[in-house]
């Protein structure tokens, strides 16, 4: 038991002496929803939670799926969100089609 909280502690030691960015996951969905409210020019609004669809072990990255209500129509914005929290576009579907 011991042996096992010390190799914990060593591997966090470890992680964190490498300096590596993160983003939170409330952040990561924070980013993503504000990117995919921009391109609605703001007058779109989020109808459901963002959720995180992935997370990419090698890259840190993070697959976030943005729910945007615009007029009647209904969209889902997927974004790649990196370790500073940057969202980048990857594809819109439109619900209900």
């Amino acid at each position: 038991m011991k042996i096992l909280m010390l190799f914990a502690l060593l591997s966090g030691a470890a992680s964190m002496a490498q300096g590596l960015p993160v983003c939170s996951d409330r952040d990561a969905k924070a980013a993503a929803d504000e990117k995919a409210l921009s391109y609605f020019r703001k007058q779109g609004e989020i109808f459901h939670p963002a959720r995180v669809l992935k997370k990419h072990n090698t890259s840190r990255h993070k697959e976030v799926a943005s729910y945007v209500k615009f007029g009647e129509k209904r969209y889902s914005i997927f974004t790649l969100v990196d370790t500073d929290c940057y969202a980048r576009f990857i594809k819109r579907t439109r619900q209900g089609d």
